[in-house]
């Protein structure tokens, strides 16, 4: 006898028992919902009686009791959306956070759409930096670099996915190292790791490559600055921690040549350093 199948209201009613006292409230559960059963949630709305598959409301309970335990949204359904657009992600990038997002806006209002130059994105992950930039810029070099190979192999793949691949060169290595044969960069965009060791552990369900800038968490940004400035590129935007702005503000004080300014996120906090030439 095959199994009985549940009406979404009767899915949704044993849900919202098993969030009880968990952080996860049913709207989320109604998001992963609406992503198994691929209705939009005016359709589990307006027809609550309507019977379930049941392999698809099996795996929904599945899917919440992984959230549950605090597994991200994104991780489950494979996807996450960046600035209108969807890219794959798996657990060797960097879930897209909102806040990355306003380093296209900053790019945006700085370049003209026809201008003819070279980005860098630095700590590509997912891509989704470099993919967006070239589909705004169609007249751009983009270089998307990244430590990773399982990463580069994602950042690829959501090329290929937005039909973009062709104006972008991946390339493995770390920061600026691989780049010496590129005789000119215009601009860096630059999303590297910048946790401390304590503040992994409240994400572990991240790629510690992704994430580990070393005991204060500016290792690698201090690097790429050094790096930056040694080979006078004229622009740059880096995403940094809330904490590091006095660090790296005693750090550019030392680069004379180099005027440089720190921009708040949505939230008001401290969110990105510019540096300009």
């Amino acid at each position: 006898m095959p199994p009985k199948k549940l009406s979404i209201q009767e899915i949704l009613l044993k849900a919202q028992k098993l969030i009880n006292n968990t952080p996860i409230n049913l709207n989320e559960a109604r998001d992963i919902f609406e992503f198994v059963s691929n209705k939009p949630k005016s359709f589990l709305v307006a027809y609550p009686d309507h019977k379930i598959d049941s392999e698809k409301t099996k795996l929904f309970f599945s899917l919440l009791k992984q959230r549950i335990k605090g597994v991200p949204f994104a991780h489950l359904i494979g996807q996450k959306g960046f600035y209108g657009l969807d890219f794959k992600i798996d657990n060797n990038v960097l879930i897209p956070r909102p806040e990355t997002e306003q380093m296209i806006d900053w790019i945006l209002k700085k370049f003209p759409r026809d201008a003819r130059m070279t980005i860098a994105d630095i700590g590509t992950g997912s891509g989704c930096i470099a993919v967006t930039l070239a589909k705004y810029f169609p007249k751009a070099e983009i270089i998307a670099v990244d430590i990773s190979k399982k990463a580069l192999t994602m950042a690829g793949h959501n090329a290929r996915l937005h039909g973009v691949s062709q104006k972008i060169k991946f390339i493995q290595g770390s920061l600026l190292y691989p780049l010496n044969k590129f005789a000119r960069i215009d601009l860096i965009a630059g999303n590297l790791p910048y946790l401390t060791k304590p503040e992994l552990l409240r994400v572990p369900f991240e790629p510690k490559i992704a994430l580990d800038g070393g005991e204060q968490g500016l290792e690698l940004i201090y690097e790429l600055i050094d790096q930056i400035i040694e080979r006078q590129i004229p622009r740059a935007i880096l995403e940094i921690s809330p904490l590091q702005e006095p660090w790296l503000e005693t750090k550019m004080r030392d680069y004379k040549n180099y005027k440089f300014e720190f921009q708040k996120d949505l939230s008001g906090k401290i969110r990105f350093l510019v540096l300009e030439n």
